[in-house]
């Protein structure tokens, strides 16, 4: 919703600049085709500017890949679980109606109204033309003197002079000759989708204008024109009326304005128009090419850890927002990532990084400048990652290291050794204990597991239970980095679960078996068994 608000809003600033550029150096402007490219060129740009982005000078990152210690728990139970869908009404869903409204209340109008210039055509008598490029159509009084695309409609029961009839027709070919359907055409459809937009109407009142005023022009160019006659025959057809808006017709704007413009001598300024090139520049300048800060922000090298570690936060905290957004919570985002990594099961395709089946997920779902977002953000993310593994925090420990330490044996053999010595705690069971409890370890540069704690727990022993089983398990290979060995701190998440079926101990502790590629701790889930009465 804010990306499409935002979109707006810049479409609207594009537009108002264009407008008042317009209203102020070129509305009086004898020069009429340069004027109606103008309008139709500043109506798209208006549109399309907002939505490009150009970057302007990414930096690339030449740090070696680091496996991050810390892993979102992938939770794998024995049961499957389902979520109960429940639908909650949002704001957006009454402007979504509202707009979806407006668009088909426009869609109708203007099908109508061409149904309407369609059958008015059928109706109407064709004569023959020798030499002109346009079916003349005689409409017996039926309908009013127009123009649509290759289509003259003349009434031919209007009381004219010779001298009237030949300038109204003039004016209506020169309507076809320069193919002004085609912009009001092109304005139905902007219309039709920016239908609540006050600026798209004052861009076409402002173009049908010129069509009148450039139309006035080819009448008088005309070797038999008169320019009094022709101001008169405006002032008696003034009061002329059409309700088709899809259509040229010689009564449709400003008498006044019209005869005004008339009798105005050419007054090309080349000034005026290529004062357009900077206001097109600094705009495509502004919304075409803008940075993004947050990203700009997060380049500055950081000297220390905290500061790689708040840099670190402020990026998880907006790839939390964006997984909010599009996905409602991380668990749905866990379960697209999986999605993409079981698609590559039994391929030859090199596994991709966790960060390239994050940034897969959101393909096809963000938007075009969220997903370049995610993009950015991840690749910040491994950007400062690589940072860690030469900055140790400040009791000498690493985050992150060039090879994380691992298990004598593999990851696989860890969880069977977490699995076969962790008991569900008696008190826990009885008092109906469920939870995650996440212990943080430090494997040191001899390997071994010291500085246990649990950063959260759920009590009833089970925290002193996770404790107890890392403390008694057999030394890792340490991590190393620039091929020294270092303590690395790592988080290992447990969830502790009852189930009240039958005892199965060889289900006792369900652990995520992952490659050992990834070098990385994943969730454990321990279920306890109530045993039967």
């Amino acid at each position: 919703m804010n990306t499409i608000v935002n979109y707006l809003l810049e479409v609207s600033v594009c537009w108002g600049v264009f407008y008042l550029f317009y209203h102020f150096l070129l509305i009086n402007q004898t020069t009429y085709q340069y004027n109606r490219f103008y309008l139709l060129a500043a109506s798209l740009l208006g549109v399309v500017l907002p939505l490009l982005e150009i970057p302007l000078g990414t930096a690339t990152s030449n740090v070696v890949n680091p496996s991050a210690i810390w892993l979102d728990p992938f939770l794998a139970l024995d049961t499957p679980v389902t979520a109960e869908s429940t639908f909650q009404w949002r704001w957006d869903y009454f402007f979504g109606i509202v707009y979806g409204a407006g668009l088909l209340g426009m869609l109708g109008y203007y099908f109508r109204q061409f149904l309407s210039v369609s059958w008015a055509i059928r109706q109407s008598q064709p004569q023959p033309l020798s030499k002109e490029k346009y079916r003349l159509l005689h409409t017996e009084g039926k309908f009013p003197t127009s123009s649509f695309f290759k289509f003259l409609l003349w009434d031919n029961t209007q009381t004219l002079s010779a001298s009237e009839a030949r300038q109204m027709m003039a004016h209506e070919e020169t309507h076809i000759r320069q193919k002004h359907s085609y912009d009001i055409t092109y304005f139905t459809l902007l219309k039709i989708v920016f239908w609540f937009h006050p600026l798209v109407y004052l861009f076409e009142r402002v173009l049908v204008e010129n069509h009148e005023f450039a139309a006035d022009a080819g009448a008088l160019q005309h070797p038999t024109a008169d320019r009094q006659t022709y101001s008169r025959l405006l002032a008696k057809q003034s009061m002329a009326s059409l309700q088709w808006t899809v259509v040229n017709h010689f009564y449709k704007s400003k008498t006044l304005k019209r005869i005004r413009m008339m009798e105005k001598n050419n007054n090309l300024r080349w000034y005026r128009y290529v004062l357009v090139v900077p206001v097109v520049a600094s705009l495509f300048f502004v919304f075409s090419c803008q940075p993004d800060t947050e990203e700009l922000e997060q380049q500055a090298i950081a000297e220390s850890y905290e500061d790689v570690q708040a840099q670190l936060k402020e990026i998880g905290g907006q790839l939390e927002a964006l997984t909010v957004e599009y996905f409602e919570n991380p668990g749905n985002l866990r379960e697209a990532i999986n999605k993409e990594s079981e698609k590559l099961i039994g391929t030859d395709t090199p596994p991709p990084s966790l960060a390239e089946l994050h940034l897969k997920a959101f393909e096809g779902v963000a938007s075009n400048s969220d997903y370049q977002k995610i993009e950015n953000l991840l690749d910040r993310q491994k950007t400062l990652q690589g940072k860690l593994i030469n900055l140790p925090d400040t009791d000498g420990v690493f985050a992150v290291v060039e090879n994380m330490p691992t298990p004598e044996g593999g990851m696989r053999e860890f969880y069977q050794y977490v699995g076969q010595n962790m008991k569900y705690p008696v008190q826990a069971r009885r008092m109906g204990i469920e939870g995650k409890v996440f212990v943080q370890f430090v494997v040191n540069e001899y390997g071994e597991l010291t500085d246990f704690q649990a950063l959260k727990g759920i009590g009833a022993g089970c925290d002193d239970e996770a404790i107890r089983v890392l403390e008694e398990a057999p030394a890792w290979n340490p991590g190393t980095t620039d091929g020294k060995p270092v303590p690395v701190r790592m988080v290992l998440p447990i969830t502790f679960h009852l189930d009240d079926g039958v005892d199965n101990s060889d289900k006792s502790l369900s652990a995520v078996e992952k490659d050992e590629s990834t070098k990385k701790l994943d969730e454990m889930v321990v279920v306890g068994y109530e045993p039967k009465n």
